[in-house]
């Protein structure tokens, strides 16, 4: 783990671009696993294992650096929403377990693996059940849970994805297992074309303030990375230039191309060249981490690592 660590910190340090694969749970779907309404593609790491390692290893051919866990949706509260919370831990393991393999059976290069931690849409849910107590000590506690899972399981780094200043409680967690830690958050673009952070909901997505304001409030010393992702590709190149202008953080992008109608995604395509080339702007732009999110394969990860620079300077 600490080998892997510092070869990753030694080439971010050196200034080299990095690449994140694509999503997970929109080609599970594409590759027809079915989603769970509460914990969406989580339970596939039970059902349709193969299917997870399969998705990984054409990541890792495709040319992905980082891959990225199936354990978006599976904190214990999700999960008890699914009516698998006693199962927490092995879907956690066995999804680290699924890149583990991957990595093993594909890779001739250095892949590093970022387990994934994610509040999703079902904390107020959760609340309102009585599965998930109504304080951020609660939050934390069941974090840590996670947090611990994918950190002894193997993991080289934990990445919060749809992280907003509301969820310090996940980070504190995240933090706690000595791993660097990445944040994801979402990005978007007002009518007057200001780019905003975005928060998931258990009602869809929130608008929150400036972008740059709401990072000061994210960003603390645990944070070693900052990207966004789930986000339109047109709001990618702001929120870009907001990190680049206000943080010393290496920062880069994984955006979404589509919709989500629970509990499945709307595909709505990009081509993998067009892909590629936004992604060639944003290394031009100082981005040392590109990649995609939901609606993004492997042929999308593959245009991006065969045409954006090597390096950012």
């Amino acid at each position: 783990m600490a080998c892997a660590v510092d070869e990753l910190n030694r080439r971010l340090d050196d200034g080299e671009v990095i690449v994140i694969d694509g999503g997970m749970g929109t080609e599970l779907q594409a590759r027809g696993v079915p989603m769970n309404h509460e914990a969406w593609c989580g339970l596939a790491n039970l059902d349709h294992f193969d299917a997870v390692r399969g998705v990984h290893e054409d990541y890792i051919r495709a040319g992905a650096d980082v891959l990225i866990t199936n354990t978006y949706p599976t904190v214990r509260f999700m999960l008890e929403l699914a009516g698998y919370g006693e199962r927490v831990e092995e879907i956690n393991r066995r999804a680290v377990m699924a890149a583990l393999e991957a990595r093993e059976r594909a890779a001739d290069r250095p892949v590093f693996i970022a387990g994934s931690m994610c509040p999703v849409w079902g904390i107020r849910e959760a609340r309102a059940k009585g599965l998930l107590g109504p304080d951020d000590d609660a939050l934390r506690g069941a974090f840590s849970e996670q947090a611990s899972i994918l950190a002894d399981a193997g993991v080289d780094l934990l990445i919060l994805e749809m992280f907003g200043s509301n969820w310090l409680p996940g980070l504190h967690a995240a933090a706690d297992t000595g791993l660097p830690v990445w944040i994801g958050v979402m990005a978007g673009l007002t009518g007057a074309g200001t780019v905003v952070a975005r928060r998931p909901s258990d009602v869809g997505e929130e608008e929150g303030g400036e972008l740059a304001v709401e990072l000061e409030k994210m960003i603390t010393a645990s944070v070693s990375a900052i990207t966004v992702m789930h986000s339109e590709v047109e709001a990618i190149e702001p929120a870009l230039r907001a990190i680049r202008d206000g943080f010393l953080l290496p920062f880069g992008a994984y955006p979404h191309v589509g919709t989500y109608q629970r509990p499945n995604w709307i595909f709505t395509g990009i081509s993998p060249d067009d892909f590629a080339n936004h992604a060639v702007s944003w290394v031009h732009g100082g981005a040392q981490l590109v990649g995609g999110c939901c609606g993004i394969g492997p042929e999308h990860i593959r245009a991006i690592a065969e045409r954006v620079p090597k390096q950012v300077r």
